[in-house]
């Protein structure tokens, strides 16, 4: 299998479990090999060490201690994975934030389908 024809590959950090679901669906049918779904910043650290995916989709707000931003600054001391930060809020002092660790794109809630895989896709061969 040569470079064009490899799956591409990509993480999910969703803390809402219908959302996650369905962004693996969705993704998985446009020929996306998602290597974890996962809900917590622990967990997306560890997903980018253990599988090394060509992208992230990672959620800033999470129900836990390690938000998005906090994931990916702890990913950013190891890998420059691009990183697509999904949020429903847009305020400045939160997109500011998220700014320090240089994420590929943010998208916002609700997700537009097309834009979500022109993204991922840009991101990946970008």
């Amino acid at each position: 299998m040569d470079e064009d024809e490899k799956q591409r590959s990509v993480g999910i950090v969703e803390d809402e479990g219908m959302i996650a679901m369905l962004l693996r669906e969705l993704l998985t049918r446009e020929g996306f090999n998602v290597v974890c779904t996962v809900k917590t910043g622990r967990e997306a650290v560890d997903c980018v060490r253990d599988n090394n995916p060509d992208i992230m989709l990672m959620d800033i707000n999470l129900n836990d201690d390690m938000n998005g931003i906090e994931a990916a600054t702890r990913i950013r001391e190891f890998s420059d994975i691009p990183i697509i930060f999904l949020t429903a809020y847009t305020d400045a002092r939160t997109k500011e934030r998220a700014e320090g660790v240089r994420p590929y794109a943010f998208l916002t809630k609700p997700i537009n389908k097309q834009m979500l895989i022109t993204t991922l896709t840009q991101g990946i061969t970008g």
